[in-house]
C-alpha cells in the first residue's frame, strides 16, 4: 500500500489567521487599559490640542518672543513640603512681570495618577511661588506650566528629580 502524503499548509494558514486575531484582541485590550489621558505639554486633552494646535503654536511663538522664564530647582526631597519658584522676565523692557496667571502641574512622565495642580494669579517682583508640593515617588517628575499674560499664552516644561 503506497504512503499517503499529508499537506499541512491549510492548517498553518488557519493557525496563523487565528494567532493574528488573538494578537489584535490583546492589542485592543492593552489600549483600552492605558488610555491617553492628557497631552502633558499643553495641559489639555489631546483632542483639544489636535483641534487647536495652530492657534497654540502661534500664541507660543508670540509669548517666546516677548517673555523668558527662569528657574533653577532640579532636585527635591520626598516626604516634605517642597517649593517651586520661577521668574518671568519681559524681554522688551528687561523687567520682571507680575501680571501673569500661571497654572502649574507636577506630573510623572508615565501617568497622570500623581498629578498636583497649582494656580497663581499674580507674582511678586516677577517671582511666582508654588508651595506645598509633595513628591510621592522617587525619580523623574515634570513641571508643566501654562502662563497667560494679557492675550498671550505660553507653555513650559522642565524636569526635576525627587529623592529620599
Amino acid at each position: 500500500m503506497p504512503k499517503k502524503e499529508r499537506n499541512y499548509w491549510p492548517h498553518a494558514i488557519v493557525t496563523g489567521i487565528l494567532l493574528i486575531v488573538v494578537a489584535c484582541g490583546f492589542t485592543i485590550k492593552i489600549a483600552m487599559n492605558n488610555p491617553v489621558e492628557m497631552d502633558s505639554y499643553y495641559l489639555e486633552k489631546y483632542q483639544s490640542v489636535d483641534a487647536n494646535i495652530n492657534d497654540i503654536l502661534e500664541k507660543q511663538a508670540i509669548f517666546d518672543k516677548n517673555y523668558k522664564i527662569e528657574h533653577d530647582e532640579t532636585k527635591f526631597a520626598m516626604g516634605s513640603n517642597n517649593k517651586i519658584e520661577f521668574y518671568i522676565k519681559d524681554k522688551n523692557s528687561k523687567n520682571m512681570t507680575d501680571e501673569a496667571k500661571v497654572r502649574l502641574v507636577i506630573s510623572r512622565p508615565d501617568t497622570n495618577k500623581y498629578n498636583q495642580e497649582f494656580i497663581v494669579e499674580n507674582g511678586k517682583n516677577g517671582k511666582y511661588s508654588f508651595e506645598g508640593i509633595n513628591f510621592e515617588k522617587p525619580g523623574r517628575w515634570q513641571v508643566l506650566t501654562r502662563i497667560s499674560i494679557k492675550d498671550m499664552e505660553g507653555y513650559n516644561k522642565y524636569e526635576v528629580y525627587a529623592w529620599k
